[in-house]
């Protein structure tokens, strides 16, 4: 019984560690400069957020279908990101009564943008893409073409590069998101 519930926690461990890890990679690629700017995202938390929230969808676009325990470590990388936006949430002085309400509009945000971008990359349409992500990353009054046909060309190229890497690969973090 010992041995079980050992197997059991160091199993709930590891793939914690994996997550955690996973979670770390993801937005560590969010955060590459070279995707701010001009002719990026905007430098701000937004463009940060909607940056974290397209690493995350290609992650797991990647790792759909896969098996139980893929998909616990799929879950577990879920629950990274909900810890990391409470945690940012009250860092910048969202008192507890409207962490919650904030945390409810990030998971619409991320389901709905998640629903378009699969649906664009689904079409392997880069104008969708590219319409999609300008409407979620740029306010109306700072369009950006040149930033948002970066970023859907980089889109592109990480889905694909997400499509040849291993899972085991994936799940170790052992792979980048674009060449």
């Amino acid at each position: 019984m010992v041995k079980i519930f050992g197997i059991y926690f160091g199993k709930e461990r590891q793939e914690h560690s994996l997550a955690t890890d996973l979670y770390g990679h993801a937005v560590a690629a969010a955060r590459n400069p070279i995707l701010y700017g001009t002719k990026g995202a905007p430098d701000t938390a937004n463009g940060r957020f909607e940056l974290i929230i397209l690493h995350i969808f290609l992650l797991f676009r990647r790792l759909q279908d896969q098996d139980k325990r893929i998909q616990s470590i799929k879950q577990k990388t879920f629950d990274c990101f909900l810890r990391d936006m409470d945690v940012s949430l009250c860092e910048i002085g969202v008192g507890p009564d409207g962490v919650p309400k904030r945390i409810q509009k990030m998971l619409e945000n991320f389901y709905g943008r998640a629903a378009a971008y699969q649906t664009a990359l689904e079409n392997q349409d880069i104008e969708i893409l590219t319409q999609t992500i300008s409407r979620n990353f740029y306010s109306d009054d700072k369009q950006n073409s040149t930033g948002a046909k970066m970023l859907a060309n980089y889109v592109l190229n990480s889905a694909q590069n997400l499509e040849n890497a291993s899972t085991e690969d994936l799940i170790n973090s052992k792979f980048s998101f674009a060449a």
